[in-house]
């Protein structure tokens, strides 16, 4: 297999989440095998892999909700950081985002992780405004709440 980026396929599963974990990425709420394959069957040709020979050691996954591009997911093995396959990724997958029609991209990153911010600024993004929220739904979980 050849060295370079790659469409994401259900059988990289295992390396993936390796590699996730690896650099403390893996697991959230309610991700699992099944998360994995409806996430990559979703996303089509913007879930990237970088492949050493057949080994990934690094990720990047796109999405698009019909207005925004979302960046998910870029990681690298930490033995080949700095070596351009993040920069790599990203440019892909924001190209095939941009192909769909994106016209900005969207990407979160956890204010502890600075090395992360700055990667990204370097590549021309930028803080926004908006602060995010979640709710979080144990598996399980109809996700209704009773009105008060």
């Amino acid at each position: 297999m050849a060295n370079g980026i790659d469409v994401m396929t259900a059988q990289d599963f295992e390396e993936v989440t390796a590699l996730w974990r690896q650099v403390d990425m893996w697991p959230h709420t309610a991700e699992d095998r099944d998360w994995f394959e409806h996430a990559i069957a979703r996303t089509g040709d913007c879930a990237l892999v970088w492949r050493d020979g057949a080994r990934v050691v690094g990720t990047a996954m796109g999405a698009w909700d019909g207005l925004r591009g979302w960046i998910y997911r870029l990681a690298v093995a930490q033995h080949r950081q700095d070596h351009g396959i993040g920069s790599a990724l990203l440019a892909a997958a924001e190209q095939r985002l941009r192909a769909r029609g994106a016209r900005q991209i969207n990407l979160m990153i956890y204010e502890e992780n600075p090395r992360a911010e700055a990667f990204y600024i370097r590549r021309g993004y930028e803080r926004s405004p908006v602060k995010v929220l979640r709710k979080r739904f144990l598996q399980g979980e109809t996700g209704h709440t009773a009105e008060r």
